[in-house]
């Protein structure tokens, strides 16, 4: 058994549309539940404004990226929902435009993301992944989807049901882990991220990979790893127009959710990064150079790192959410996600990872191989 749905889809934009709305029909519904009814009302918000929004947009998206849009056709088709409802959990309220301005709906997600090189692993593999940190109530809606394409190598996924792309791997080596960036820096006429991300994922090879991250513009501003099973990786900062990289140190890289290279100038003189996002960098940095120093990286080490908990029981790179949280406000680690590139095996875990365990999948094909021993 897997610890979130695993759904196969292959063949033209609609049909993989379509086969992904009816194999995850639940849980977009679920999803689309959770945001209608919790966040964006919490938020003084409109889900109908939301829609609109997007069908505004949706004409520049088609025009940049017209296979993902009869994708997304494809999976309101299959889900018996609207396009625009599907439009619009692909942005999760970044496009509302409340009093004339734009604003978010809801925060971005938190992560905590790394890379680690063969140099600085006891085996010689090349391993990366992240905590996925977010709102408590999207678990029960979060799917694996493996994509067999026409062209193209295959990928698997984790993603909110009903979004085009978030985090994951594909046959060819290139894997893409993600985090938000404290920023409010917006282009309302870029393409959302689950777009994009999917365009980095798609991509054969890995330079390829790396000039989709750098298309602009962008939405907003998002922390990209990007590694190769050659043993490379890159950590990319990105905003609307620009990004900004940053290379391993001794054999490894991490990011949280705080911008590590540059702080924007046009931010510069109000920027406030997070706590929490300080805290967890300088953690997972701390115990990165401990494990590195005894004889190198292993996955359990890894493991050990995103169960986490330094200063408390609910705050560390293992996150919990408080017991009398509000929806809107009750973060957690939804989902776990450590993938060895060197044999092309994702392990995924559900929720917080130190209450779960870790199950193998095998990129290429998607088959689930059993729980990590």
């Amino acid at each position: 058994m897997t610890p979130f749905p695993l759904i196969h889809i292959d063949g033209p934009p609609k049909r993989r549309g379509r086969m992904y709305g009816e194999a995850a029909c639940t849980e977009i519904h679920r999803s689309l539940t959770f945001y209608t009814e919790s966040i964006i009302p919490a938020a003084g918000l409109s889900w109908g404004t939301l829609c609109d929004d997007v069908m505004e947009r949706a004409p520049r998206w088609a025009a940049a990226e017209p296979d993902l849009i009869e994708e997304a056709e494809g999976i309101a088709a299959g889900a018996g929902l609207e396009f625009a409802d599907v439009l619009a959990l692909n942005t999760r309220g970044t496009f509302v435009q409340t009093d004339g301005k734009q604003d978010e709906a809801e925060p971005e997600e938190g992560c905590t993301s790394f890379a680690v090189l063969p140099e600085a692993s006891r085996d010689g593999h090349m391993r990366t992944g992240q905590n996925w940190d977010y709102l408590k109530g999207i678990r029960e809606s979060i799917v694996l989807v493996h994509i067999t394409p026409e062209v193209g190598p295959r990928m698997l996924m984790m993603v909110e049901a009903g979004q085009l792309g978030r985090h994951g791997a594909n046959e060819n080596g290139v894997a893409l882990h993600a985090n938000g960036l404290t920023s409010r820096l917006r282009d309302y006429n870029g393409l959302p991220s689950t777009f994009w991300r999917r365009q980095i994922l798609r991509e054969p090879i890995f330079t390829k990979a790396l000039a989709a991250a750098t298309k602009t513009p962008r939405v907003g501003s998002t922390n990209l790893v990007i590694s190769h099973r050659d043993g490379f990786a890159v950590d990319l900062e990105t905003r609307p127009h620009t990004t900004r990289w940053l290379h391993p140190e001794g054999g490894w890289l991490a990011h949280t959710n705080h911008f590590l290279s540059e702080i924007p100038p046009e931010i510069a003189d109000t920027y406030d990064p997070g706590a929490d996002s300080i805290v967890r960098y300088g953690r997972i940095e701390q115990l990165m150079n401990q494990y590195v120093a005894r004889d190198g990286i292993t996955f359990d080490d890894l493991a050990t790192i995103l169960k986490d908990h330094r200063f408390a029981d609910v705050d560390g790179i293992c996150t919990h959410a408080r017991p009398n949280d509000a929806p809107e406000d009750a973060w957690e680690s939804v989902a776990s996600v450590i993938t060895d590139l060197t044999t092309g095996v994702m392990a995924v875990s559900s929720g917080p990872p130190c209450k779960g365990s870790y199950v193998n999948i095998e990129i290429a094909s998607g088959n689930v191989i059993g729980p990590v021993q």
